[in-house]
């Protein structure tokens, strides 16, 4: 009798696939699963039937088994669905999570079992990583490693989570250097938005708050009456990776430090009042058709009253209103609308705000970020700090030393 005809291989990639059920999700939903080889099909049902029988033996024993068949890129895609989209902000899941996941980890991991991904691997996988990408970036690929593991453990799909503690993440890529205006060219640039009406970059400056907290305030957040802004929510874009469609939403802060009100002063008060509430949308003159006059609920909106991009408005209003500034006085940097957070913060802290009211203000859950990022030093606000005056012209040439303990002003030696 001649030997069976060995089947060809049912998937593209040339491997053999079988598909059994496991059991019923709560919803009732199937649970299947998949089971390859490159020897045959009969090599595949193998395979799934070990499966089965250690899970029997696992659910009689109540010991659990690892499911040695799981592979990254597979539980990555299931963790982002599950445990990230819908628990997060739209714009915090694309930007944070599916990106951090899609662009770095996945093309890097892929296929890899689970069980077989050892704490040397991810420590070799930053130490890549770490010659192109920044901290900051690394600290969310970090993040995304961890949960992807810690929850592949509490699904018994590995044994150990290998993000562990000894985990080193150092980057080559310098952090970038925010620069912040002094208080003279601070003064300048005010006084150039007062005069061009660029009652926006007024705001930033006086307030320290962002672009996206900028955009995001509605006329119901100025308090007229005590020349309070109360900041209850940011505008940001993104752009959605399933769709590809930029987004537009405002639905809230990062957190609830970032819910704050902000005292502003007599004149930024009465401006932001003066704004017109109505804008003229449509219309067409020459056929005597009057625009339809649309109340405004954004106070920064778009020219049909709605939410205001914010790429448009750094491009169309924030860039042309810098680019005049500079114009006129060449020696001012050009800071972006963070930078302008930056030295809201410096120079209050200059003035002598201490760093608590800062920190509500900037809407800081505590001091350390403020003083890693915010506040920096200047020598002479220290040395006024320290209460030490600033040497002479005299006092530079005079030489001092050290002898048996006491300090000694040399004589200045005779030209």
């Amino acid at each position: 009798m001649p030997r069976p005809r060995k089947q060809p291989p049912n998937r593209k990639d040339g491997l053999y696939e079988v598909k059994i059920t496991l059991g019923r999700r709560l919803d009732g939903s199937l649970v299947r699963k998949s089971f390859y080889s490159s020897i045959s099909k009969d090599d595949a049902r193998k395979q799934a039937e070990r499966y089965r029988i250690k899970q029997a033996v696992a659910e009689q024993t109540g010991i659990a088994f690892i499911d040695r068949t799981a592979k990254f890129s597979d539980w990555a895609e299931t963790w982002l669905t599950t445990y990230k989209l819908g628990k997060v902000k739209g714009n915090t899941y694309y930007s944070t999570y599916l990106g951090t996941v899609r662009n770095h980890l996945i093309p890097y991991f892929a296929a890899a079992p689970l069980d077989q991904i050892r704490p040397l691997d991810i420590q070799t996988f930053f130490n890549e990583k770490g010659k192109t990408c920044s901290y900051e970036s690394m600290k969310k690929m970090r993040s995304c490693l961890h949960g992807i593991f810690q929850t592949a453990v509490e699904n018994h799909l590995c044994p150990t989570n290998p993000v562990t503690d000894s985990l080193e993440l150092v980057s080559k890529v310098p952090p970038p250097q925010k620069k912040t205006y002094t208080q003279e060219q601070y003064n300048l640039v005010e006084q150039a938005a007062l005069e061009a009406g660029a009652l926006d970059v007024l705001v930033l400056l006086r307030t320290g708050i962002s672009r996206s907290e900028l955009l995001g305030l509605k006329w119901e957040d100025l308090d007229a009456e005590t020349n309070t802004l109360h900041i209850t929510q940011g505008l940001v874009q993104y752009k959605d990776l399933e769709t590809e469609q930029w987004t537009l939403i405002s639905d809230g802060l990062k957190n609830t430090f970032r819910r704050r009100p902000i005292p502003i002063d007599v004149q930024l008060s009465a401006l932001l009042q003066a704004k017109p509430r109505v804008v003229p949308v449509g219309g067409n003159q020459k056929k005597g058709i009057p625009p339809t006059m649309i109340e405004t609920e954004y106070i920064f909106h778009s020219s049909t009253g709605g939410m205001l991009s914010p790429t448009n408005w750094y491009k169309r209003n924030y860039k042309t209103f810098m680019a005049s500034v500079i114009a006129q006085h060449p020696e001012i940097p050009f800071l972006t609308p963070h930078e302008l957070r930056h030295t809201r913060a410096t120079l209050w802290k200059d003035a002598g705000v201490d760093l608590f009211s800062i920190a509500k203000l900037m809407g800081h859950a505590d001091l350390d970020m403020l003083a890693k990022r915010y506040a920096h030093n200047n020598v002479e606000t220290l040395r006024k700090a320290l209460q030490i005056d600033r040497p002479s012209r005299a006092d530079k040439v005079i030489r001092y030393q050290c002898r048996n303990g006491v300090v000694v002003k040399l004589k200045r030696a005779k030209k």
